[in-house]
């Protein structure tokens, strides 16, 4: 039916009926819109949250890669981050995973303290019962009981040495009494000197607690600028002992070398280790190049260094041998992210094992020299696999670099297959570098090197470090009374 056949009316009813559809229609679109405006919202901040979590996300692979690849030691690994504090690596060290409690295992024999003499003996008494007040006759048994106890704290001792000149009526010499105990600097004595560097690198106090611990115990009054000129003049003491460790090194067959980060006002430094049996040597420098191994051992060294696959190393010598842990941990991290590492990974694993069971024999130098060459073909074996790239590549890849630096340990017997004497060396300093955080100049670098030195190597041979301090001080005061010393240098 055409508009045209259409009444007034019906023209009028169809309008209507036009307008509550156009009606219905704007309200769906109003209704359209607002869930768009909630949906644009919603989505917004979906948005932002995956923002965040991808922040987060890249925040812990970073933390992943530092504290899970190969090159970190597991103890770093447990402690989280480097702005753990100290205080929370302790406590971890005591966290057992199978639900027991710190301290010996069931089945080990307990290790009690060694007891003294008593220096005085008090005799404990009672005249009458204390619940009925009857008189006692005598006691019908001791129940002895050791106490061992430190003196109060005692007050320094001063002394004022009036030091009488002289001058020679022959040659006009001027001359100045001296005395064994009073020091030709400072107003501070040999055990002051000895305590304030021994609380810096031993017990790990900031200069301004090593004060106030002279002043709680002693009474002694002084700065945190005075602690650190004594420790100072106890650097300066012990150079020429520090001096004595770095020749005893330079001629010892074996040495472990290792470095680590440290700032220096707070651009990037680098303290190295060089370790043996009976001496440790540090050295804070500013280079990790060829040149400090170089000069800290000279350039005609001749032993062997134990080392990981630092490129500095191969540049100072070739009689090198490369870190099996360093090398078991990178195989075991690419055998997790490619399949094709992981009969690599066993295979070294096995042939690592097999050489320190069949060493443990009394093998002479020939059959020595026999399981070297097995043991290379071995290596050379795991090189000419095809392998796609990828972590297992580089892995193939550090193995062929440092093909002749594997085996070392097995001709010489005198040499480590781990560098982990240098890596326990280091640890000491990484504790120290997180308290101190940076060293301030040349003077904070000679100090820090110096007692450090000293103290790793009076441990390592079973010596007192402050009867050894006492020593060394006291020992510098009588050289510097007998010719002059020229004034210290700190480049280094």
């Amino acid at each position: 039916m055409s508009w045209d056949d259409l009444t007034k009316e019906e023209i009028l009813s169809r309008f209507l009926q036009l307008e509550e559809k156009i009606d219905d229609l704007e309200e769906q679109l109003i209704q359209k819109n607002e869930q768009i405006d909630k949906q644009a919202e919603l989505i917004e901040k979906q948005e932002k949250v995956i923002e965040q979590q991808s922040k987060r996300i890249e925040e812990l692979e970073a933390r992943l890669r530092k504290y899970e690849n190969p090159h970190t030691p597991p103890s770093k690994r447990r402690s989280g981050t480097d702005e753990s504090p100290t205080s929370q690596d302790d406590e971890d060290d005591d966290l057992r995973t199978d639900g027991g409690t710190p301290g010996r295992k069931n089945g080990h024999d307990p290790e009690w303290r060694s007891t003294t003499d008593p220096d005085e003996e008090v005799e404990v008494t009672y005249d009458c019962c204390p619940e009925c007040g009857e008189h006692f006759d005598e006691s019908v048994g001791v129940s002895p009981r050791l106490v061992e106890e430190i003196p109060d704290p005692q007050p320094p001792e001063v002394t004022q040495y009036n030091r009488h000149c002289y001058q020679c009526h022959s040659c006009g010499t001027e001359t100045v009494a001296t005395h064994p105990d009073c020091p030709d600097e400072g107003q501070f004595g040999v055990n002051v000197i000895a305590q304030s560097a021994l609380s810096r690198y031993d017990h790990r106090l900031p200069y301004r607690k090593i004060a106030d611990r002279f002043e709680q115990l002693h009474g002694l009054e002084l700065s945190g600028a005075s602690a650190w000129h004594a420790t100072e003049r106890a650097a300066r003491a012990g150079r020429c002992e520090y001096e004595q460790i770095r020749r005893e090194i330079q001629d010892a067959d074996v040495v472990h070398i290792d470095e680590t980060g440290i700032k220096r006002d707070g651009e990037q430094a680098w303290i190295w280790t060089f370790s043996t049996a009976q001496h440790t040597l540090y050295a804070v420098r500013e280079s990790r190049g060829s040149d400090v191994p170089a000069e800290v051992l000279g350039e005609d060294f001749a032993g062997t260094v134990i080392c990981d696959g630092w490129t500095a190393y191969p540049a100072f010598s070739s009689n090198l041998q490369r870190c099996w842990a360093h090398i078991l941990r990178e195989a075991k991290d690419a055998a997790e992210k490619q399949v094709e590492g992981e009969p690599i990974y066993r295979a070294l694993t096995q042939l690592y094992v097999a050489l320190q069971t069949q060493l443990e024999s009394d093998l002479t130098v020939r059959e020595r020299a026999e399981l070297q060459r097995v043991a290379r073909r071995e290596l050379e074996s795991l090189i000419e696999r095809s392998v796609p790239d990828g972590p297992v590549a580089t892995l193939l890849g550090k193995i062929e670099g440092g093909l002749d630096h594997w085996l070392t340990f097995v001709g010489e017997p005198a040499v480590s297959p781990t560098n982990n004497a240098a890596e326990n060396a280091l640890r000491e300093p990484v504790v120290l570098r997180k308290i101190i955080g940076t060293l301030r100049n040349d003077r904070g670098m000679f100090v820090h090197e110096t007692i450090l030195s000293l103290l790793a190597t009076w441990r390592q041979q079973g010596r007192n470090p402050y009867e050894e301090l006492r020593r060394v001080v006291s020992s510098n005061e009588m050289i510097s009374r007998a010719h002059a010393v020229p004034a210290v240098e700190t480049s280094g």
